[in-house]
């Protein structure tokens, strides 16, 4: 045993060397897409960010950062190597959990720890642990700056944890490793929630582990394990503060005290109650004694507020304080156990604490200012984000009949506590309200989705409309719903997934249905080709980094561990399975997700291949005894065991290293550096979603980069609490300049403003904010006794320009002075404006052109039509007085040539993108193409040559194609615009090749889409008419470049593949096809 033990250990660290050395050579060396930039940079400044908050996340984070040195340039690489050494750790974890359960199939006694069976079982464990590592969606967390990596750590240490204490279950003091498990998981609260659901398998292990198996036992741990994750999820978490805030409602409003001084209190009679039921239910036999002070505890707690109704509340406690009371009578220390457990689920959770210390100290990052009770709830809730529909409510078309009031919002004014509103829910139809309603979002683009998956035809239901007319609604049956659930819940966002990392992948395009993006592939071509198209692809894709294929090799041998160890181990199969279940399937049951996700999330699903992975491990086990019954156990173990590790992991690895090696990529932090260098000095940037704000967070908050602008996201301009911090001097960027009240713009107040035209005639901007913040009656709209709107009262908002100061602050140059506007109108559309809006109207109307103002991009609602007043300087537009032609989405605002040929010549960078050695995955190719990178260049070329600058506009030219090269980033919809422009500066020859290149990379696709199959063909419409209509428009700059021969033969290839397109359409969607 000892020996085997040290092979154990040393093959464990082997494994996880390998892991670890992987992980750090490919991550990411600077921030990432999505939420990297925010979580590295709240962790490097102990700030707050995004709900429900990663407390231990963000300090093991912090710790790593030390590791800089104070180079910022580094902190995200030390942030990204945390994660490196976390998923590695879970690597180590998951090898020795395959040993242990490989051990217990083979090894009965000391005469069974042969040199063959140690073998198979040392390599079962490498072969489960690295296919896991090499595996798509863990790789892809293991190499940045996520939580998912940590996640995954502490499920892997929690499964582990309770495997120890399986093995010495039996011995004095063992439930040190209960008590151990129950603090893992407290502190997992502090990075993700997902640890949680390994708990309904700990219950399963405890109940084989101390009972004899009958299947009511079986499906009463299964109950007890459900609800004691229930009572966690729902009870203690929202429960606890919950207890802090009424308790703090009553200190500060009845005693007088300051904030947060009821939740001191608790957690003081925390402390002190669970201290002493502790130590009572360990030294007593009082049962009266112990009851009480164990109730009183677990009161405290919160574990038994699960709903918004008393009676229940009471109810549920009533039942925890009378299996308190039988404990103590029957078996103390149980109850002892169960005590001290949830103090230490309560200690691991009080990380939290943290949140609120560091949100009172109003970082700059202070995502809903979580600094008491009431706003902790609702930021440890993510109330932010909206409920979604579990077991009961509504349809996605149910009409809406009334309006009532909710719980009620609570803020701090004054040093008390005041109810600012209540949460507005809506009352629908009850014909159209179902059990598990799947098809629930109101989305207007979701409808379609639901209908296309749920096959949905409905049953019609008559209702009456908000115009008293009767219509009818065709109603989702509820076998639609469930259609919808199991084949694009269940199905596509689930099992593409799995299959995703254990047969293979098409490419990481995000996919939306049908063949051509997303989806999963084998690499073989029977089972492939019908679904996604033959394999004999055209360059680029056939060059995709993210086009893996395993053959099939991983699933099959993982079928073949699941098949393997549910006849040799039943119990631990089940112990398996509830794992690979609980964090696969159940979380997308709970997740309930709509349709048209911003991102795939694969990421969610780590812990259920991880599961997979365990029979992955034991599918060698398996085969090993296969080839023993023919050639033995010496022969066969060394053969089963190499055979699966080149069969699994070795393709695996070789396969997946290309397109998950980060190495050398810095475009995200890179784009964030172009975003703020497109700014002047003191600018106020306008930003919308999370991958054009959470970089730039990161670049000023990490590595110090123009911290003079400030960055406002309009999508967080909603919230009181964002309002709140931009009206707070950070770094070197003044307070924006809003005038409005607090109580303006409180949660629940004016998130919409309506519309009441008292004058038809241009209102000054200062006088509508005026309006708004006046008191007198008839500034406001009255709709009930109680109830007084704020309006605006004019749709034409009038923004004076004083022409002097314009030019004084540098928005124009004196040279322009001629070109200046008297004033610009803003043109209100709709019934109502945003509290967004009104806030952006605000700033516009007292900043008074002192500082630049600048919009990531226009036309969305919060440009509030001002386009033909913006002004391209890079990545940006800036707002000037000058007006100029609007000519499309992609086509408006003037531009000035020097300062935009300053910002893309001597100041942008697009980190990696020309280096061979670098891969551009596809959310960073999509990157390129929102931020318009080709266009920028092309656009100042064309104003370079309208100045009659040719030379200086070709080398703009030059340049784009020489950061952005056709090689690593094909083909967009604005490298037509590259070839124009080369065109009207006169580089012919420059514009013909790119135009035969061009031409040959869409001729190659459409050769290829028009030989599919008909669904293949079907899918691809998009692609092929993109093709067509890229390369005619190539056609139509070469004929007016004076290449008409070349522009002839373009438009006559296409017009073959263009009659080809429709002879198969007609072939297949039948003759009402129309030509054009």
């Amino acid at each position: 045993m000892k020996r085997y033990r040290l092979i154990n250990n040393i093959t464990g660290w082997v494994t996880f060397a390998v892991a670890a050395v992987t992980y750090l050579l490919t991550i990411e060396p600077t921030a990432s897409l999505w939420d990297c930039g925010e979580f590295i940079a709240s962790a490097f400044k102990m700030e707050v960010g995004h709900p429900p908050g990663n407390p231990v996340f963000m300090v093991m984070a912090r710790f790593f950062t030390l590791f800089a040195g104070g180079n910022t340039s580094h902190v995200a690489s030390m942030v990204n190597s945390m994660s490196a050494l976390a998923s590695a750790f879970t690597i180590l974890f998951l090898f020795w959990t395959i040993t242990h359960l490989a051990r217990k199939l083979f090894i009965r006694n000391e005469d069974d720890f042969t040199p063959a069976h140690i073998f198979a079982i040392m390599s079962a464990g490498v072969t489960g642990a690295l296919a896991y590592t090499f595996s798509d969606s863990f790789w892809f967390s293991a190499v940045e700056g996520e939580v998912y990596a940590s996640s995954s750590l502490f499920t892997a240490a929690v499964f582990w944890a309770i495997l120890k204490w399986e093995d010495v279950a039996d011995e004095e003091n063992s439930n040190r490793w209960l008590v151990l498990i129950a603090f893992l998981m407290g502190l997992s609260i502090g990075v993700h929630l997902l640890n949680l659901l390994a708990l309904p398998a700990i219950v399963l292990v405890y109940y084989f582990r101390k009972f004899d198996f009958s299947w009511k036992g079986f499906l009463i741990s299964i109950a007890i394990s459900l609800v004691l994750l229930a009572l966690l999820l729902v009870g203690i978490m929202p429960g606890l503060v919950t207890i802090s805030s009424r308790l703090d409602l009553f200190f500060v409003n009845k005693l007088g005290l300051p904030a947060n001084s009821g939740m001191i209190f608790h957690f003081i009679l925390l402390i002190a109650f669970f201290t002493i039921a502790v130590r009572t239910t360990l030294n007593s036999e009082n049962q009266i004694r112990n009851t009480a002070y164990s109730a009183i505890a677990l009161l405290l707690s919160g574990v038994w507020i699960i709903s918004g109704s008393f009676f229940l509340n009471l109810m549920v406690f009533a039942a925890i304080a009378g299996y308190v009371w039988f404990q103590a009578g029957k078996n103390r220390v149980v109850l002892n156990i169960l005590i001290t457990s949830v103090m230490m689920i309560l200690i691991g959770y009080s990380s939290n604490a943290i949140i609120v210390i560091r949100s009172a100290a109003n970082p700059p990052l202070n995502e809903n200012q979580p600094e008491q009770p009431f706003s902790l709830l609702y930021f440890l809730n993510r109330e932010q984000y909206g409920q979604r529909p579990l077991f009961r409510g509504q349809y996605y078309n149910a009409p809406v009949l009334d309006y009532r009031d909710g719980k009620p919002k609570y803020v701090l004014e004054n040093g008390k506590y005041i109810i600012s509103a209540h949460d507005l829910e809506r009352v629908y139809d009850p014909r159209f309200i179902t059990l598990f309603p799947r098809m629930w979002s109101e989305q207007a683009d979701h409808e379609q989705v639901y209908k296309e998956w749920g096959k949905v035809k409905g049953v019609p239901v008559t209702v009456t409309n908000s115009s008293g007319e009767k219509e009818i609604i065709r109603k989702p049956k509820f076998s639609e719903n469930l259609r919808f659930m199991f084949s694009y819940q269940f199905g596509y966002m689930y099992l593409r997934y799995f299959m995703w990392n254990f047969a293979g992948k098409q490419n990481d395009t995000q996919g939306t249905g049908g063949a051509v993006n997303g989806n999963w592939i084998s690499g073989i071509r029977f089972l492939d080709e019908p679904r996604v198209g033959s394999p004999d692809l055209p360059a680029g894709m056939k060059d995709d980094t993210s086009r893996n294929v395993y053959y099939l090799l991983p699933l099959l041998l993982g079928l073949i561990g699941l098949f393997y160890q549910l006849n040799r181990d039943y119990k631990n199969w089940w112990v398996i399975f509830l794992l690979f279940i609980m964090t696969g399937i159940a979380i997308v049951f709970y997740l309930n997700q709509y349709p048209n996700q911003p991102r795939e999330r694969d990421y969610a699903y780590a812990g259920s291949f991880y599961f997979f992975a365990v029979w992955i491990g034991m599918g060698v086990l398996a085969l090993f005894e296969a080839i023993a019954k023919m050639a033995g156990e010496k022969i066969a173990a060394p053969v089963a065991g190499i055979l699966c590790f080149f069969a699994v992991p070795v393709v695996m690895g070789s396969q997946n290293w290309d397109d998950h090696d980060r190495s050398g990529r810095y475009l995200a932090r890179d784009v964030a550096f172009n975003y703020l260098n497109s700014c002047a000095k003191d600018a106020i940037l306008f930003t919308n979603g999370d991958n054009d704000t959470f970089p730039l967070w990161y670049a000023q908050e990490v590595e110090g980069k123009r911290t003079d602008i400030r960055v406002c996201n309009l999508m967080l301009l909603n919230t009181d609490w964002y309002i709140n911090q931009m009206k707070r001097k950070t770094y070197e960027s003044d307070p924006l300049p809003v005038t409005l009240e607090p109580k303006k713009y409180y949660d629940g107040i004016n998130n919409q403003v309506f519309i009441v035209e008292k004058t038809k005639d241009p209102v000054n901007i200062s006088t509508v904010i005026d309006w708004v913040k006046s008191e007198n009656k008839a500034t406001k709209v009255q709709i009930s006794a109680t109830e007084v709107l704020d309006v605006i009262p004019s749709r034409t908002i009038r923004i004076p320009v004083d022409s002097a100061r314009v030019i004084a602050s540098g928005t124009v140059k004196p040279e322009d002075a001629d070109k200046i506007v008297p004033y610009i109108d803003i043109k209100l559309k709709g019934g109502s404006i945003l509290k967004s809006q009104l806030i952006i109207l605000d700033i516009l109307a007292h900043n008074d052109w002192k500082r630049p103002v600048y919009f990531v991009t226009g036309y969305h609602d919060d440009a509030m039509g001002l386009e033909e007043y913006f002004q391209l300087e890079g990545l940006a537009y800036r707002l000037v007085p000058i007006k100029s032609q609007n000519k499309s989405w992609v086509d408006y605002g003037r531009i000035d040539t020097d300062i935009l040929y300053d910002n893309v010549m001597n100041k942008f960078l697009w980190g990696g993108a020309n280096n061979p050695s670098v891969n551009l995955d596809y959310h960073h190719i999509r990157t390129l193409i929102v931020v318009k990178s080709r266009l920028i260049y092309a656009k100042l070329a064309k104003a370079l040559i309208a100045e009659g600058k040719n030379e200086k506009a070709v080398e703009v030219l030059d340049r784009c194609l020489e950061v952005l090269p056709v090689s690593k980033f094909l083909p967009d919809p604005y490298y037509n615009d590259i070839i124009e422009a080369y065109f009207l500066a006169g580089a012919t020859d420059k514009a013909v090749e790119m135009t035969k290149g061009l031409c040959n990379y869409y001729y190659d696709r459409l050769d290829y889409y028009l030989k599919q199959n008909p669904y293949v063909l079907s899918s691809a419409e998009y692609e092929i008419q993109s093709a067509i209509q890229y390369t005619a428009k190539a056609a139509g700059y070469c004929e007016a470049g004076g290449k008409k021969e070349m522009a002839d033969e373009i438009n006559n290839k296409l017009e073959g593949y263009y009659q080809e397109y429709v002879s198969r359409q007609k072939s297949v969607k039948g003759p009402d096809v129309q030509e054009r």
